[in-house]
């Protein structure tokens, strides 16, 4: 291969990675959530509880988001007006999801439906608390994360933009 094939391979699988780690916090934050769900409903299988079925029905919704952030490497187009849809759908049901276990993670019988593996304590009840307020900040920040990449207003824009102008 000449030196202009492959400075121009370089160029293009550079952009191809620029434009691909721009999602790099959101497929973190994607995967962490699923490793939760998938815990919370290994917990409630072993518990015996039939409420299993709101982990993996958040387990089921991250698929689509997963299988759009694998679409997502051979876009070559800064245009992606839409392209994390599902992404966006399965935060914002996994935000409300948080709230709502919020919410009744302060009533003790929906506390121990919902999490049979912990001990009634306050202390199981301040770290559940702390884990679901971080899940609702997670979830924030990929929506709004989502949204700032659709009005190209992100940072990892700049770089691809100013990578492009330079080579």
């Amino acid at each position: 291969m000449s030196k202009k094939g492959t400075a121009e391979l370089k160029k293009e699988t550079a952009m191809k990675n620029f434009r691909y780690n721009r999602f790099l916090i959101l497929r973190y934050l994607l995967a962490a959530f699923f490793f939760s769900n998938l815990y919370w409903l290994l917990m409630l299988f072993m518990s015996r509880s039939w409420y299993g079925v709101l982990p993996a029905s958040l387990l089921l919704l991250t698929l689509p988001a997963i299988a759009e952030h694998a679409k997502l490497y051979g876009e070559m187009t800064d245009q992606i007006q839409g392209k994390l849809r599902h992404h966006k759908f399965y935060q914002s049901i996994q935000l409300g999801m948080n709230l709502v276990l919020l919410v009744i993670s302060f009533t003790s019988g929906g506390f121990q439906r919902l999490y049979p593996f912990l001990t009634n304590s306050s202390q199981a009840r301040a770290a559940l608390v702390t884990v679901l307020l971080v899940g609702i900040f997670m979830s924030a920040f990929c929506i709004q994360r989502i949204r700032m990449i659709y009005l190209q207003k992100d940072k990892h824009y700049g770089y691809i933009k100013e990578f492009a102008k330079t080579n």
